[in-house]
């Protein structure tokens, strides 16, 4: 007869066998167990609550590792206290490049970063639950504070959190005083408060109240007043505007009828010394062919050719005068009919 199966055994290595397979997967499929990990140690003077074992560490706001042990260590000679945060951190999360672009091993480079600001501190994961974290600042106006007190970590200074600056400086605000002096100004206060005349006060702000609501209602009027005003004046211009523009028309009309007259009177008297000139010009040119007759009859000692020079001088004279006049009618046409007088021209 065939031995009964085991239902129960078998069921049971099946839960093992997959409890085996889950744990394989989560420990080697995520493969943290083969990354290389670099320790340092922190230590806070403050109190690090909300920190606990696994909290990530931070790098402007990227996980390059992670808490792995809180120890508190009392020193027994002074009773003061420190807490130890050992650290893991992410080598290949970090990269040091110099100016050249060149590649350096980050725990060689920790040093110079420590003297050019390196520093951890404390931080909130979240205002809910409390939580804090650990993340690297570079502060490099804090001093670089190292313990020194567990050999073989690489050690990294830190600085107080801002909830513990923030808290140190409530605790050296002195209180009592504070009271004391808020308690000395509500006392003012409520003296000056009492010995107000609150009634007079009031009294005065009604009146004031009444006068500048006077002041408003004539300022209303006054303004009524000044736009009647204003209006009157504008229809007043408009009047004025059209009567000045039905003045101009004659004058316009009739200082155009003086030019035209002026112009009749310029022709007329140009047609008259136009003869008179050419008249002038034809006695000079048979004066000046008579002289020359005279002057082939006439010996250059004589006392006739004498005579007839002077006699030609006054000729020529009197042209020029003529041709003055000439000129001068063409420049006053209307000499003619006023005369010379004493114009100024």
């Amino acid at each position: 007869m065939a031995k009964k199966i085991n239902r129960k055994m078998i069921g049971g290595f099946v839960v093992v066998a997959v409890g085996i397979l889950a744990a394989s997967i989560a420990i080697f499929g995520s493969g943290d167990i083969f990354k290389e990990r670099i320790e340092f140690a922190l230590y806070f003077d403050d109190s690090i609550k909300g920190l606990n074992v696994g909290a990530p560490v931070l790098t402007k706001g990227v996980k390059t590792g992670a808490v792995k042990q809180i120890v508190v260590r009392t020193f027994m000679d002074d009773l003061d206290s420190t807490v130890a945060v050992f650290i893991e951190l992410y080598p290949e999360a970090f990269e040091v490049v110099n100016l050249s672009a060149q590649h350096l091993d980050p725990l060689d480079s920790l040093p110079n970063l420590i003297d050019k600001g390196l520093r951890a501190q404390l931080v909130s994961q979240s205002m809910v639950t409390g939580q804090l974290s650990i993340e690297f600042v570079m502060r490099p106006d804090t001093p670089a504070n190292l313990k020194n007190l567990d050999q073989g970590f690489l050690e990294i200074p830190t600085i107080p959190s801002t909830l513990s600056m923030l808290e140190k400086q409530l605790q050296q605000i002195d209180i009592g005083e504070m009271y004391v002096r808020l308690s000395s100004i509500l006392d003012s206060l409520d003296s000056s408060l009492k010995s107000l005349d609150l009634e007079a006060t009031g009294s005065a702000l009604n009146s004031l109240v009444t006068d500048i609501r006077q002041l408003v209602n004539n300022m209303d009027s006054e303004m009524k007043s000044l736009a009647e005003n204003v209006n009157e004046a504008v229809m007043d211009s408009r009047g004025l505007i059209v009567e000045m523009h039905g003045e101009l028309k004659p004058l316009a009309k009739r200082t155009d009828e003086t030019l035209v007259e002026i112009g009749e009177m310029v022709r007329t008297v140009d047609a008259k010394v136009e003869p008179l000139a050419q008249s002038l010009a034809d006695a000079l040119k048979a004066a000046t062919a008579a002289s020359m007759s005279v002057n082939e009859l006439v010996g250059e000692t004589s006392p006739t050719r004498d005579n007839l020079d002077t006699a030609l001088e006054q000729l020529a004279s009197a042209a020029r005068s003529f041709k003055i006049l000439a000129e001068y009618l063409e420049q006053h046409p209307d000499a003619l009919l006023k005369g010379k007088g004493n114009q100024n021209y």
